[in-house]
């Protein structure tokens, strides 16, 4: 007798959203796959089969879910190891808390829930199988359990700086000062900043991430040569140094980077009265607006060195969000026409492909083009350098396609395209972390909800607080067109652009004709070198027939332009 086993952590979308840091984001992330990598190695000592995913012998990301099939095991003995696997997962989370204090562990362990189903595989009607234990989970997860803090008085006082939801536990050298004031019970840890408190869960994120990244700037600045960033320690130990708007007196409080003046003001203190204690504030202000001058210079000489070389600095970075379109339809075996008898089989390649896919995922996004946070069964996060974005989107699409999609078709003789939708957000380093992963969910799905799917859905949030919108289908033959465009604005004026805008902005639908027209006359107005209009023109318009959706993107274009080496 066999049985299907569906096991799930939750929540997820919370758990990897709520980051202030990069290294909060890789935190969880490394954890919910640890979760699931322990889940499915007590599993497979049970002589299980994997379905979705598969274990690795390398450092892969697992998804929150797996699907495993227990041959020769009764009802009970499933329901004994899905019990251990639960044990097992608390204790994990219990060794994350490396402070022993009571508090932490009360938030991590009240803050996952695991569910589980089991389904019997009966007249080996693997699919129906399937389809139920896929039900059976999803009734489970509608029954939301909870513990109240407090011994059923819930929790009063500071709230963490980046969920909200929970108490501050570990807190900064400064706010760990006031709360100690207030005889809060509070713990202090040197990887919290000056100001910020953190509860039980986004401390064990942060303090467990193995990533060393600590701020989006750093993908901002990839794309510059590592022989320049060395040259200047004084910056190189914090990317945001890079940018003159940090090297400011409040930023250096903020990050302790005035120790000297602070043990020198220490000293003055201790030697001199009361009376003359002005005298030391004085010398003290006088040393930091010094070691501010100091850290100007040696920015001066960066970036004398960056215009010598005729780099580019920019204060954008991408992140590309995706997964595959309509998965629930292909693992029911409900698209391409997929033989009912041959679901299990499909389950078992596709976790294989998928695999491998995540593998070369991981061979396109890393440094210098940007940093893979996860890519586990066909989820993938990254944050990319916008000046290899239309390259990595491209190589992603070709590696998909070369590995999951065409080996499926080929497989299994399925009638359609195994896709996926992607959203990307291209914003400044300083925009809020949470707020720049919210969005990039939100331009998945938009990207999902198109009328074809298989697309890329783009936001551009502009420091100011402006964004654009534009969403591209057929992936790699749009992303061709639009890396034509870009270079060909390298040569020309992008005016053409909000001057298009501002003439057709009232008319719904203009004619094609008429649009083709009135691009050929603004783009000889822009023109200063002999560039091929003609062919410029054909690549704009394929892009996207729709003017306002071809507007939105030809603005994020412009943007890339301005921003782009």
């Amino acid at each position: 007798m066999s049985y299907l086993f569906l096991f799930t952590v939750t929540p997820v979308q919370d758990f990897i959203s709520q980051s202030r840091k990069l290294k909060d984001l890789f935190g969880s992330s490394e954890i919910l796959s640890c979760m699931t990598e322990i889940g499915l190695r007590i599993c497979k000592r049970e002589g299980v089969k994997e379905i979705f995913p598969i274990l690795s012998t390398d450092n892969s990301s697992y998804p929150n879910r797996f699907l495993v099939e227990f041959e020769n095991k009764n009802i009970d003995k499933i329901k004994k190891i899905a019990n251990e696997i639960e044990d097992n997962l608390l204790k994990f989370l219990r060794g994350l808390n490396d402070k022993n204090d009571k508090k932490i562990e009360e938030h991590i362990e009240n803050y996952f829930t695991f569910y589980w189903a089991i389904s019997e595989i009966n007249d080996n009607n693997y699919k129906k199988a399937f389809d139920e234990v896929e039900k059976n989970l999803a009734g489970a997860k509608n029954t939301k359990f909870f513990t109240q803090f407090g011994g059923g008085e819930g929790e009063r006082g500071r709230k963490c700086s980046i969920c909200g939801e929970r108490n501050v536990v570990i807190a900064g050298r400064k706010l760990y000062k006031e709360l100690k004031k207030k005889k809060l019970n509070v713990i202090s840890d040197n990887i919290i900043t000056e100001g910020e408190g953190l509860c039980g869960v986004c401390y064990v994120k942060r303090k467990n991430a193995k990533e060393s990244f600590e701020s989006t700037a750093e993908v901002a600045l990839m794309h510059l040569p590592n022989c320049i960033m060395k040259k200047y320690p004084l910056l190189n130990k914090d990317s945001q140094l890079f940018f003159k708007e940090n090297i400011t007196k409040s930023y250096f409080e903020k990050n302790n980077y005035f120790k000297k003046c602070d043990e020198e003001y220490k000293k003055c203190k201790e030697k001199l009265k009361k009376d003359d204690l002005e005298e030391c504030k004085k010398e003290y202000e006088k040393c930091k607006t010094e070691e501010c001058n100091k850290y100007k210079k040696v920015y001066k000489k960066f970036k004398d060195d960056l215009n010598e070389m005729k780099l580019k600095q920019t204060s954008y970075y991408a992140v590309i969000m995706f997964d595959g379109d309509d998965m629930g339809e292909w693992l029911s075996g409900n698209k391409g026409n997929l033989e009912k008898g041959r679901v299990k089989e499909f389950h078992q390649v596709l976790s294989k492909q998928l695999l491998e896919f995540a593998k070369a995922v991981k061979s396109i996004v890393n440094e210098p083009k940007g940093i893979t946070v996860y890519a586990g069964g066909e989820d993938f996060l990254g944050f990319v350098n916008i000046n290899y974005l239309f390259d990595v989107l491209k190589e992603l699409k070709e590696k998909w396609d070369e590995i999951v999609n065409e080996h499926l078709k080929k497989e299994f003789d399925l009638s359609e395209d195994f896709t996926f939708s992607a959203g990307v957000v291209i914003a400044h380093y300083k925009t809020p972390l949470s707020f720049v992963l919210n969005k990039v969910r939100e331009a998945e799905k938009e990207a999902k909800n198109s009328s074809s799917k298989n697309a890329i859905c783009f936001y551009v949030l502009k420091r100011s607080g402006e964004y654009r919108k534009g969403i591209i289908k057929n992936l790699v033959n749009e992303i061709e067109n639009i890396k034509s465009v870009l270079l060909s604005l390298k040569d020309i004026s992008d005016s053409f652009i909000s001057k298009m805008e501002k003439e057709f902005f009232l008319i719904d639908s203009p004619a094609k004709y008429m649009l083709k027209q009135e691009l050929k006359r603004l783009i000889k107005k822009s023109d200063s070198k002999d560039t091929d209009i003609k062919s410029l023109i054909e690549s704009i318009f394929k892009i996207d027939k729709s003017f306002s959706n071809l507007i939105n993107i030809l603005n994020v274009i412009k943007f890339l332009n301005r921003e782009m080496q």
